[in-house]
């Protein structure tokens, strides 16, 4: 009975250890996971045009806002349009990527081409300083 029961004991010991360890693990990561929310940046981004995207040429239109809803004027914003190949269609993938010019309070223009009707993936980034500082991913359909 004395060797099963040292041997329990240490089980015992060892179990109690890693669930020890397994809780300030889980307490660092919920720690570290706080503090990036606390300092991430959110950077609200809006496609105001084209309401009706159309193949061939369309206005664009983004508004971006910095964490505290203030205008982001000194950006550089670029929007790539995507649309995935089609090989039953014998067709590649079209991709055009725009980049807008400040227009003030906020808001970046420009003009793209949308190469064909259909749902092209679209996504809006944004940088500051050569760092992006958010991106919006959605899909426009063109008629």
């Amino acid at each position: 009975m004395g060797p099963n029961r040292n041997l329990t004991h240490t089980m015992m010991r060892s179990v109690a250890a890693g669930v020890a360890v397994m809780a300030l693990v889980t307490s660092a990561m919920a720690a570290q996971s706080t503090a990036k929310a606390k300092t991430g940046r959110k950077v609200d981004i809006m496609l105001m045009q084209p309401t009706q995207a159309k193949s061939g040429d369309n206005a664009i239109q983004v508004m971006v806002k910095g964490p505290d809803g203030k205008p982001i004027n000194d950006a550089d914003v670029s929007v790539l349009f995507v649309m995935p190949a089609m090989p039953a269609m014998k067709m590649a993938e079209m991709r055009n990527e725009v980049k807008l010019k400040p227009a003030g309070d906020g808001k970046y223009t420009g003009s793209g081409n949308i190469g064909m009707a259909g749902k092209w993936n679209t996504t809006i980034s944004v940088k500051k300083d050569g760092k992006q500082i958010g991106q919006k991913k959605l899909t426009v359909t063109a008629r």
